[in-house]
């Protein structure tokens, strides 16, 4: 009985999976499920035009008929975690409210195993591990990538290579990540991407780059995983006025050094390099935030962060330093800063998680 019941949730997810992937392309929202640490964390992405507000249900059957609203936000966020999910299997939505009245339904996307083999998505053909896309947008469909993880060694290769593109809707491999994915050239975009454990980096802007935003998603990062011991997630290369920014409830889970880093020791080294952090949670154990070199300009803005047991100095949050040239030593760290020229951020703008 049990086996002729799994069958049948297993059926109807395929179904609705299928059905929902059918539509991807014109109702343009596309949501993916991620259990870390027994938590079900919600992410997605959409392309809709004058958004009001956002809603996710969940079910217990594949039916949106039986579905119940469990959260609500803005227009601006692209992360919910289920905070009362028990030990069963659910189905989840994103309703998509626009100005004008009209809804957008995502897809279906279940606790039971996402049959990729048996189920069409809307994944670009473009989106396999070491691709390259330029001045394009490519919808990877919610596809696990990944190639080889070497643990800390830097001279790793991306698993996606972005030149004035955006890459969305992407899992990378817990074992696969590499160097992530790097911005190589212009201003790229990375939308409702899963890190399921960071291998070198997230994702880095590189020299030749003018621009990283992170959009939603999430990244995981163990203890004594694959990456070897925990380090930055956010890698920023590039100078010269350069920014990343990270917004839309993009989520930490794990262990982790810091979520951003200018380069401390680059060969011609400088700056200034900027980060923009805005509606990002840590809900994870984290050395520091952010850290920025005081003598290159660099300056990091902060805005309403919520860090997973935050208190007062545990973990700082935005931490200067002197950079410095490759081969002249190391980049000394100077100390945690409050309203600096260098650390555009108040108390105020970090809470507790």
């Amino acid at each position: 009985m049990k086996l002729l019941k799994t069958s049948v949730q297993v059926a109807s997810l395929i179904v609705a999976m299928s059905a929902s992937a059918a539509t991807f392309a014109a109702d343009s929202a596309f949501l993916m499920l991620t259990q870390k640490e027994g938590h079900n964390f919600l992410t997605w992405s959409t392309e809709a035009d004058s958004v009001s507000r956002q809603e996710v249900y969940r079910s217990e059957t594949s039916s949106f008929a039986d579905a119940k609203q469990i959260s609500a936000v803005g227009s601006k966020r692209f992360v919910v975690e289920d905070e009362n999910a028990e030990q069963k299997d659910y189905w989840y939505w994103v309703k998509v409210y626009k100005d004008n009245g009209e809804t957008i339904l995502s897809n279906a996307s279940s606790t039971l195993p996402q049959l990729d083999a048996l189920v069409s998505t809307s994944a670009s053909s473009k989106c396999v591990a070491g691709a390259t896309f330029e001045d394009e947008t490519v919808d990877c469909g919610g596809i696990t990538l990944g190639t080889s993880c070497d643990g800390d060694d830097e001279d790793q290769d991306p698993i996606i290579t972005l030149k004035n593109a955006t890459v969305k809707n992407l899992r990378i491999a817990e074992d696969g990540g590499a160097d992530g994915i790097h911005c190589k050239e212009g201003s790229c975009t990375i939308k409702n991407v899963i890190w399921e454990d960071i291998c070198e980096d997230a994702a880095t802007l590189t020299k030749t780059a003018k621009s990283l935003t992170i959009v939603g998603g999430m990244a995981y990062n163990s203890k004594n995983g694959p990456g070897g011991k925990p380090d930055k997630v956010f890698q920023h290369n590039a100078k010269n006025s350069t920014t990343t920014t990270i917004k839309g409830g993009f989520t930490l889970e794990g262990v982790h050094g810091k979520l951003w880093r200018s380069c401390g020791d680059c060969t011609n080294n400088g700056g200034p390099r900027k980060v923009v952090i805005d509606d990002v949670e840590v809900d994870a154990d984290i050395d520091s935030i952010v850290g920025v070199n005081t003598n290159y300009g660099d300056v990091a803005k902060i805005r309403n962060l919520k860090i997973k047991d935050y208190k007062s100095g545990s973990p700082k949050v935005c931490v200067e330093y002197i950079g410095v040239e490759k081969g002249d030593g190391k980049s000394e760290k100077i100390g945690e800063a409050w309203n600096s020229t260098s650390c555009n951020v108040s108390e105020s703008d970090v809470s507790k998680l």
